[in-house]
């Protein structure tokens, strides 16, 4: 745990390249937030990826810049739990080469192990793609598996790409 400014905690993990999950409790006062929050930063090799304030009763607010949100709030008691990082690469699968991120042929991969108390405030549907995409599926098949359709699954895919949890 580490008792330090956002701006100082952002400092810190960039120098030191971090990858996981940095989390801190705040109190009620946040901006758009009513209630008691935690505020989740996913980093990857030092830079954000994803910033989200999630509420006690699991509402989530994203920030796009929280920065100031976060400076105004002075010391906070972070907590970092790291994440080792998948290496970028294609895979190759019965002689096939997949690396096309939007065709049939894409096999969508998480970038981060999440425990559930993470996912708090994603959709079923959310929780079910990023459980399904372990690199080894296709989307047609993530679709077949959960009786959807492969365009709906590609949507939830941009979704948690977008937050920097997998990659095509």
């Amino acid at each position: 745990m580490y008792r330090l400014d956002f701006e100082t905690m952002k400092q810190v993990m960039r120098e030191h390249r971090k990858t996981g999950l940095l989390y801190a409790d705040l109190p009620s006062g946040v901006p758009g937030m009513p209630e008691p929050c935690r505020v989740e930063i996913i980093l990857r090799a030092g830079q954000i990826v994803s910033c989200f304030f999630v509420g006690k009763s699991g509402r989530r607010l994203k920030e796009e810049d929280a920065s100031p949100k976060l400076a105004r709030l002075g010391k906070l008691d972070w907590t970092f739990i790291p994440q080792e990082e998948v290496p970028i690469e294609s895979h190759a699968v019965s002689g096939q080469v997949r690396n096309t991120p939007t065709g049939p042929s894409a096999f969508p991969q998480r970038l981060l192990h999440l425990e559930q108390w993470q996912m708090v405030g994603w959709s079923r549907m959310h929780r079910m793609v990023f459980a399904l995409a372990d690199g080894t599926r296709s989307v047609e098949k993530i679709a077949e598996i959960l009786s959807t359709s492969p365009e709906a699954v590609r949507a939830v895919l941009r979704d948690l790409q977008a937050i920097g949890v997998i990659r095509l």
